[in-house]
């Protein structure tokens, strides 16, 4: 015969798992506005808990909120942010009004804990896909979608992309063994050194080489493998997905002497290459 504690942790497995399937069938519908979306919702989101007749739930979300009848914040409470694109936008909380049972500590169990950090994410990343469709639409044809979304595209002046790729070519730079390599220097060039990088911005690195075929085709492999690398980071950071990351621009010591191509940049007084590294002599 089953334990009756199991056959009430399995019940209460049964109640989460419904609920994340209800929370499916409602963001298969990808046109949805937080008016639409979150007071369903808060509809079936307490049936998901053990003590359901006892279980309210607030949403903010972008400066607006909603909320059960009777929600008020109490001691036996859970709260989890929903993250858009790196950014905090909202807090989904979960209340219960009054104790029941805190014997282990808690009135939730972990794996409410986990059910409410679940639908968070999924909230998070349904918005972020939703913007991120009427962005491309957007930069594809200088208009906005007409999916009912529109105004909600992602924002572009964030910061946190030039950066991550500045530490990102930095990192290469020290890593390198240019002796072995054949490298002389190493600069950045491009958006990232602009400070002016998108989500789907290369990393573009200048390298003055002086490399033998052998070295040149190791450099060139150790670079790929960089970039692959971080393109796949990327495209778990933003959903941009791309071939590779890293756009390599070599230069010998004729290019610098004759001024030629890329090497124009190193010295420059304006859009002047920065300087990452220099081989020891």
């Amino acid at each position: 015969m089953i334990n009756k504690i199991v056959l009430q942790r399995l019940k209460e497995r049964e109640k989460e798992l419904n609920t994340l399937y209800q929370l499916n069938s409602l963001l298969s519908n990808d046109k949805l506005k937080p008016a639409e979306l979150f007071p369903e919702l808060i509809r079936f989101l307490p049936m998901g808990y053990q003590f359901t007749t006892i279980c309210e739930v607030k949403i903010t979300f972008e400066g607006e909120s909603w909320q059960s009848d009777d929600f008020r914040e109490t001691p036996w409470m859970l709260k989890s942010d929903i993250e858009v694109d790196n950014n905090i936008c909202g807090e989904i909380k979960v209340a219960y009004t009054q104790l029941i049972d805190d014997s282990s500590g808690s009135q939730f169990f972990p794996e409410e804990k986990k059910l409410l950090n679940t639908i968070s994410a999924r909230i998070g990343n349904y918005y972020f896909q939703q913007r991120l469709k009427n962005t491309l639409f957007m930069l594809q044809t200088g208009k906005e979608s007409k999916n009912g979304i529109e105004g909600n595209v992602l924002k572009p002046d964030s910061d946190q992309h030039w950066k991550w790729r500045t530490r990102m070519a930095e990192r290469i730079s020290e890593l390198m063994d240019c002796n072995k390599l054949g490298v002389k220097a190493i600069y950045l060039i491009g958006s990232t050194k602009n400070a002016t990088a998108g989500p789907a911005s290369d990393i573009d690195l200048l390298i003055h080489h002086q490399c033998d075929p052998q070295q040149l085709k190791c450099l060139s492999a150790w670079i790929n493998g960089w970039s692959l690398c971080l393109a796949e980071e990327n495209f778990q950071r933003t959903g941009y997905q791309t071939d590779g990351l890293i756009d390599l621009h070599l230069i010998t010591d004729k290019d610098i002497k004759e001024a030629g191509s890329f090497a124009v940049m190193i010295g420059a007084v304006t859009d002047p290459a920065r300087l990452l590294r220099k081989a020891e002599s």
